[in-house]
């Protein structure tokens, strides 16, 4: 059993399920064109993809002219692999399967460029596509091989002489996935020596020189400096389907860049303080060590003086703005403020808007900043002014304090910061707190024995140029700490005991009491036949639904449609996965990720599908059943980072509608994501699926996606990977040791904001281990911090395959893990609730959980002919106002 079961943890996230399923299949398109509502995503997408694009570089030519933008039916001389072979996006369940990508030598020409190189290009990807259908036919059929990589050849001196041009234009790009972390060798995080001496080369010859980084995180750029003739830099990153339309809407000015960067860009990769230890970076992929702690990206850097090549919320613009804080204001905790921004350039453009926090020393370890809050303007013409107003509460930046177990506001002075990037803003104000107080009463949840974390702050911190001057004249406030006090406690009041059991008749309760006295158990009115429809009519209560059920029943609801009811069919299947497909354990909609069971159809309990993956719908372009084709012409969105780069929740907030369109075309219940991870080092290999180093961030732009699609009733999102999932290496088994402050104030955070702003359908807990325990199996933190802290309201799912061979499913069900994806212990989880009351009493609160889930599904209301309302409810957390709207 043991053995199987590390199998199938082996091939990863779920495997396919090659069977001809038995019943209605979902797949709602039958024809090969693309539906009105994917011809909208996609334009979307390149919006998306265009807003999202950061302009790094732009340097002027010996004329005086910068260097971007590009004009029109201009001679491009285009090099690099990347220009025919762009990335889309990432590997694994961050892939989205599209039958065309554009790329930027497409791009290019679609928008009439003259690519002076085609032939050279043709020539060279003749032998890109023999090395990659080589690779396609071995290493790639390795599971979580990744993408093809391809080596630039060096550009000779011929080359570039008999390609006169106007611009020369250098692709980099790389490719990561999951399964596996990046590499700090030639050809990942650094240039090969070709790729260096191509872009020197082309920067000394053409008068115009453009380097574009296809890239899904940080790579080492000291090529800008080793290429002094390099006029520009784009971080065109891995923008979807149409992202060579989106980089030519940027070379050629179509849309004015107005990305921000949402990670720190070292000078170095040395430069990281987890670089000595990160991963396989220390030979130790079993125990990683957060002695960083809270001190991760910008925190890091601006704490400890270290100057990055291109700091945290850095972009460049073809077009000039200037900010102008015109009002600050302070009541009890709120903070909010009037920023205007003028476009003093020639071109209309959007800019960006953040403000940071500057906390006081105290004995609780704080950063030199905190973001607080953003905002992006609209397009503003040339001498064009918005008003921005945004509004955050002091709360929100309250230190943890893991001696007392409470989030605290230390006493002294808070400095309120305002700009374009973490290293470019101005004084707005000083707030005065005269106490210290405590703002959160909580209990110590998930901490480890002893505390990795080793950096703790620095006196010698970045300071800003003119700080002193600006503190002299900015407003003073007086903060009114007696407001900002709560000394009510908060902590998590749940206990496994007092989770009961519900049974339908004394003679059961007696029974149980016998074999565990102090086991909470209620007796309930019984309900012979009811189905899942009388629980939403309000016949019987979900209690009295619950205690009718066997514990089989109860172990099919927890566990997805991988059904094993004997050794001899775990061994059947295992024996029929294919291992070219990653997620393929549905057979409603084939070649989804997986779905819940199909054995209580006769209760009235439907099947709700769950498909990849934080860049789209990922599931097969075409697949026939029964002698009938269907077609998923999902779209492709801009990766995670370069997403969360436009710095505009209404954008993403707009992509979450469209997908959703796209899940009741297609038969999709939950979309797996956002993917909400922080970026702790840049050679996570899933860094590109995830938003941001920077915890705000991450929470926000998950607030907002989830938002967006949870708009359509029945459809919802699973927020993952919770938590700590900072690294593909060991995954399964990789010991995330980290302090309680870092996990609160870092790692938590950004799902902490999401889960209170947003209630998403599904929360998807992670492989690796915590503080020594399996994440699948932490009750401190499915339990205590997700529903007793936080009030969660939904259901919490396990990642592919994890419980079989993290952990036992009944530990995991105990701990407040609900649903095990994509099924397979039923075999396990059955007999233990039939000897174990407190696993009975367990069973019975998941399976409370999946049904409500189920209950409030598209799938429901369409199989019973009923409505179900949004899973996001109105009454919602607000972590940052902007002009007036909550997030």
């Amino acid at each position: 059993m043991k053995k199987i079961f590390n199998i199938l943890g082996i091939l990863g996230l779920s495997a396919l399920l090659l069977v001809v399923p038995s019943h209605k299949v979902s797949a709602a398109i039958t024809g090969p064109g693309y539906t009105p509502t994917e011809v909208n995503n996609q334009n979307l997408s390149t919006k998306i993809a265009s807003n999202g694009m950061v302009l790094l570089q732009n340097n002027a030519q010996q004329n005086g002219a910068a260097s971007l933008p590009i004009s029109k039916n201009s001679r491009i001389a285009l090099f690099g692999s990347g220009s025919y072979g762009t990335y889309k996006g990432g590997s694994g369940s961050g892939d989205v399967n599209v039958s065309h990508v554009t790329s930027i030598l497409e791009g290019l020409k679609n928008a009439n460029y003259n690519v002076v190189t085609s032939s050279y290009l043709s020539a060279q990807q003749a032998d890109y596509n023999n090395q990659a259908a080589w690779y396609k036919a071995t290493a790639g059929l390795i599971p979580f091989s990744g993408n093809f990589q391809y080596q630039d050849p060096l550009i000779n001196d011929l080359t570039f002489l008999t390609n006169s041009a106007d611009t020369g234009i250098y692709v980099i790009s790389r490719s990561s996935g999951e399964g596996y972390d990046r590499t700090t060798k030639a050809g990942d995080y650094q240039l090969t020596s070709n790729e260096m001496n191509n872009i020197i080369n082309m920067s000394n010859h053409y008068k115009n020189s453009v380097v574009l980084l296809n890239v899904g995180g940080p790579i080492d750029t000291s090529f800008v400096t080793q290429a002094p003739n390099l006029k520009s830099v784009v971080l065109v990153s891995q923008g979807g389907q149409n992202v060579g339309t989106a980089v030519a809407n940027i070379l050629s000015g179509a849309v004015n860049p107005s990305g921000h960067l949402t990670d720190t860009w070292a000078k170095s990769y040395s430069d990281y303080p987890t670089s000595g230890t990160f991963a396989n970076n220390d030979g130790n992929t079993n125990n990683e060590n957060y002695a960083e702690g809270i001190y991760v990206g910008y925190r890091y850097f601006d704490s400890y003086n270290i100057a990055p090549r291109y700091p945290f919320g850095f972009g460049l613009t073809y077009t000039k703005f200037a900010m102008d804080t015109t009002s600050v204001n302070v009541d009890k905790d709120i903070v909010s403020m009037n920023v205007n921004v003028t476009n003093t350039g020639k071109t209309a453009g959007r800019q960006t808007v953040q403000v940071y926090l500057s906390s006081p020393k105290g004995a609780i370890p704080t950063a030199f900043q905190d973001l607080a809050g953003f905002a992006k303007t609209g397009q503003l013409a040339p001498g064009a002014s918005q008003n921005v107003k945004i509004e955050f509460s002091l709360k929100n930046l309250a230190a943890y304090d893991v001696a007392s177990a409470a989030y605290k506001l230390q006493a002294g002075d808070y400095i309120l910061r305002v700009g374009d990037s973490s290293r470019n803003t101005a004084v707005a104000g000083v707030l005065n707190l005269d106490k210290t107080v405590i703002t959160n009463q909580l209990a110590n949840e998930g901490a480890p024995t002893v505390d990795p974390t080793t950096l703790k702050g620095s006196d010698n911190m970045y300071t800003p140029d003119n700080q002193a001057a600006q503190l002299s004249t900015a407003p003073q406030f007086t903060v009114d700490a007696n407001s900002l006090q709560d000394l009510n406690n908060h902590a998590s009041t749940y206990s496994g005991e007092s989770t009961p059991i519900y049974v339908n008749n004394d003679q059961s309760a007696a029974d149980l009491r016998a074999k565990a006295p102090n086991q909470k158990i209620e007796v309930v009115d019984p309900s012979n036949n009811a189905t899942l429809k009388d629980v939403y009519d309000k016949k019987i209560s979900m209690n009295q639904f619950v205690a009718g059920l066997t514990t089989t029943e109860l172990a099919r609801i927890v566990e997805g449609n991988v059904d094993f009811a004997t050794q001899a069919g775990l061994e059947a299947f295992v024996n029929q996965i294919g291992l070219g497909v990653i997620g393929g354990a549905a057979t409603k909609v084939p070649g989804a990720a997986g779905q819940t069971t199909d054995r209580l159809l006769n209760k009235k309990v439907p099947i709700i599908v769950s498909s990849d993956g934080p860049a789209g719908l990922r599931l097969p372009k075409k697949s026939t059943v029964n002698g009938v084709d269907y077609y998923n012409n999902a779209t492709a969105w801009p990766i995670g980072t370069l997403v969360a780069q436009t710095w505009d929740v209404n954008d993403i907030y707009s992509m979450g509608q469209g997908t959703a369109k796209e899940m009741k075309d297609f038969g999709i219940t939950t979309w797996l994501t956002p993917g909400m991870n922080i970026h702790r080092d840049p050679l996570n290999g899933r860094n590109f699926e995830y938003f941001s180093e920077d915890p705000l961030v991450s929470g926000l732009m998950a607030t907002a996606e989830t938002r967006g699609v949870q708009t359509t009733p029945g459809i919802g999102v699973a927020v993952k990977h919770f938590a700590a999932n900072s690294q593909e290496s060991n995954r399964m088994g990789m010991n995330a040791s980290i302090g309680e402050q870092a996990l609160r104030q870092i790692y938590l955070r950004g799902f902490e904001i999401a889960i209170k702003g947003s209630q998403p359908q599904f929360v998807m807990s992670s492989y690796n281990k915590v503080n020594g325990q399996y994440v699948s199996s932490s009750y401190d933190l499915l339990t205590d911090v997700l529903r007793g802290e936080w009030g969660y309201q939904g259901t919490v799912m396990s990642d592919w395959d994890n419980i079989q061979t993290m952990s036992t499913p009944q530990n995991s069900v105990y701990a407040g893990n609900d649903l095990i994806m994509p099924g397979g212990s039923q075999i396990l989880l059955e007999p233990a609730a039939n000897n174990s009351p407190q696993t009975l009493a367990a069973l019975q609160n998941a399976a409370k959980h999946v049904l409500t889930t189920i209950m409030n599904s598209d799938q429901f209301a369409n199989e019973s002919n009923v409505t179900v309302k949004s899973y996001t409810p109105s009454n919602l957390s607000t972590t940052l106002k902007i002009n007036g709207k909550s997030w």
